[in-house]
């Protein structure tokens, strides 16, 4: 049976709260984009609408991802939160000439429009997408008397509701930062190819296909095994596989994967997409749905087909050199690691946010798998 989408009918206002302003002209209406613009949920869309009618400044997506440690928040809980992930800085990311006029952009060609061959990038104008309480289930932004709750803290114990949809003066809200899943925005040509590279690696005669310590898709041929680490590809096999699992018919991943086409490896998938050391939150899900066209403006993915709980291995090695001594190996339950660092698990039916959870904890593993050598012993050490 296919997983649905959950489709969440908004006011206006919802829409503004969902943040999703990605590829405006392809979402929303002027008046709808007006709306959102005059809310001023987004300072930065106001000048991209001020410099020039139809590119908007304000980016997008919905939900978000990462609710560890915390139950009914959007916000990730646990050792690193969201305090690596999130910056509260007035400061905008985009460079100066992102405010609608395209011939301040020194690689515009001179203002003239990209070639014909360029591709249509998704998302291609967002700026800062601030942290939002939400529900853990769908990843909707919750409301209080019709006003948004913006988070103040990454946990989001501390709120303060929007007036008349804006961010209150004096408020400086928390950013979602991408990282290098901003590659989520490359052209369909350019996933398209990461999916077919990517499938081709998975269908090769005699192939065997497993998974490594971070769940990520190993595959094996004549006795030599790689790991999908490019995180387009990655990208590209977590938008069809998700994508497919809500259609009547089989996707191209799915059909490569088999008995690996679950959320459960889409949670990894989705983690070869993020920066190692990063962190995967409720926003940041939500927000790259949108981006990756999983879900359109004002849909939030049904993760209810998720069965997470933690089952990494208690028997890990590792290596750790304290004070310049020789390195000395040890032995890492991966779970007690990732209780210890990432807080306990969301409720089993808080599907959006364990889905987040799921992600991060892999991305903690890949960070660890990657770590040659450590300078302390990590919490969940076996032995001394």
């Amino acid at each position: 049976m296919k997983t649905p989408i959950f489709s969440l009918k908004q006011s206006v206002i919802a829409g503004a709260a969902a943040l999703t302003l990605i590829a405006a002209p392809a979402f929303v209406n002027t008046s709808f984009m007006d709306d959102i613009v005059n809310a001023g949920i987004f300072p930065e869309a106001s000048a991209a609408q001020d410099g020039a009618k139809g590119h908007q400044g304000a980016g997008g997506g919905q939900g978000g991802q990462g609710g560890q440690g915390q139950t009914g928040i959007g916000g990730q809980g646990g050792k690193k939160g969201m305090d690596k992930v999130l910056e509260a800085d007035d400061d905008s990311d985009r460079p100066p000439w992102a405010g609608g006029d395209p011939t301040e952009n020194p690689h515009s060609g001179g203002g003239e429009g990209k070639p014909d061959s360029a591709g249509t990038m998704k998302g291609d104008d967002y700026g800062d997408l601030i942290v939002l309480k939400r529900d853990p289930v769908t990843g909707e932004p919750l409301t209080e008397e019709g006003e948004y709750l913006v988070c103040l803290d990454a946990a989001c114990v501390e709120t303060v509701p929007t007036v008349d949809g804006e961010v209150p003066a004096g408020v400086t809200p928390l950013e979602v930062d991408f990282g290098r899943a901003a590659a989520a925005r490359s052209p369909d040509k350019v996933t398209d190819k990461a999916l077919d590279d990517a499938i081709a690696k998975l269908t090769a005669e005699g192939v065997v296909l497993s998974t490594d310590d971070a769940g990520r898709i190993t595959y094996t041929v004549d006795g030599v095994t790689n790991t999908i680490d490019s995180p387009l590809e990655n990208l590209a096999l977590y938008v069809d596989l998700v994508t497919g699992l809500t259609s009547d018919s089989t996707s191209a991943a799915e059909a490569a994967l088999g008995e690996l086409a679950t959320l459960d490896t889409a949670a990894a998938l989705f983690a070869g997409v993020a920066d190692k050391t990063g962190d995967i939150s409720l926003d940041y899900t939500v927000y790259q749905n949108v981006i990756a066209d999983v879900v359109e403006q004002g849909e939030f993915y049904d993760y209810s087909s998720l069965t997470y709980t933690r089952d990494y291995p208690d028997d890990y090695s590792y290596y750790v050199s304290i004070d310049g001594a020789d390195p000395v190996t040890m032995t890492l339950d991966i779970n007690a690691y990732l209780e210890a660092i990432n807080g306990a698990l969301p409720a089993a039916d808080e599907y959006a946010s364990l889905f987040s959870a799921a992600a991060d904890d892999s991305v903690e593993v890949i960070e660890l798998l990657h770590t040659p050598v450590y300078t302390e012993v990590l919490p969940g050490t076996v032995t001394p």
